[in-house]
């Protein structure tokens, strides 16, 4: 049962890594649809980094490239305010195809020497993932800092007569989200997988943005969720992991994470559900700021 429990939490680290970086993003007012590309991007780098250099530069490199591309998305979004949806899912589609040329005739499992630490079976990401959401939490609730990302989410051109630097804070975030969605890449490929294998994320990154919207932008709730489908995504991989007997077949259980997100976002429609959701969605999420 530990090897399981362990691997479920391995999946809820992926998850957790790149959702909180979602949800800094999207507090200052930027969306980014573009999450699996990220994380395809972060794991292919961050693999063939590691064949050359290492697990811990592989991880490095992994957040350089989302970092890069997350670069790319603010510049996008935010200096030439081309529609934010649009530039997250062209990014996506870059990765899907840029990797698939890139990294597949990589394919196969890291060599036996490249191996990650351990702490009882479990990564040091993992707690790493754990820290992440109490800081991000700690800045956005209790620190000037926070407010400040806060305001340029919910009134860009408040916070700037007030002095509030929108363009650097939103610039800011958007990198720091594309890094931390490149982590959880290189940390599926490296650490989860140990091996690469195309396109490794199957829908991971959409299940990260899923959460962020279900948490209502709280890194509290965010934590929750990400272990619940950290479990719910490995038993529907290794069901006889928990119990041998389970009659459904295989790809019928592999399609329970997508199901439960499916049901849940039926569920953050609903009107009641919805009054909530709306109250605690940055007013300008999405919404370009021009400066005047």
């Amino acid at each position: 049962m530990w090897p399981f429990i362990i691997r479920s939490l391995e999946v809820a680290t992926i998850l957790l890594l790149a959702a909180i970086g979602e949800l800094l993003t999207q507090r200052s007012g930027i969306i980014n649809v573009g999450i699996e590309g990220l994380m395809l991007l972060g794991a292919a780098s961050g693999f063939l980094a590691a064949l050359i250099w290492g697990i811990v530069p592989g991880y490095v490199v992994g957040m350089i490239m989302g970092a890069l591309f997350g670069l790319l998305h603010a510049v996008l979004s935010i200096t030439l305010r081309v529609n934010q949806v649009v530039s997250g899912m062209g990014i996506w589609l870059f990765a899907m195809g840029f990797v698939t040329y890139w990294a597949d005739r990589y394919s196969g499992p890291l060599p036996p020497g490249v191996v990650s630490l351990r702490i009882y079976g479990l990564s040091p990401l993992f707690f790493i993932g754990i820290a992440a959401v109490f800081i991000i939490w700690f800045i956005l609730s209790k620190t000037h800092l926070g407010l400040k990302i806060r305001s340029t989410g919910e009134n860009p051109f408040a916070a700037e007569v007030s002095g509030v630097k929108v363009i650097r804070i939103r610039y800011a975030c958007t990198i720091i989200g594309g890094a931390l969605s490149g982590l959880a890449g290189a940390f599926l490929s490296l650490t989860y997988l140990g091996t690469w294998s195309h396109l490794p994320t199957k829908g991971l990154g959409w299940i990260a943005f899923a959460l962020v919207m279900f948490s209502l932008w709280r890194p509290q709730i965010l934590l929750g969720g990400a272990i619940l489908f950290g479990f719910v995504w490995q038993f529907a991989i290794s069901p006889e992991s928990v119990y041998a007997g389970i009659p459904a077949p295989l790809p019928i259980l592999r399609m329970l994470p997508f199901i439960v997100t499916i049901v849940l976002l039926v569920i953050i429609s609903s009107e009641r559900f919805r009054r909530k959701w709306w109250l605690a969605k940055p007013e300008a999420l999405g919404v370009p700021y021009i400066k005047e």
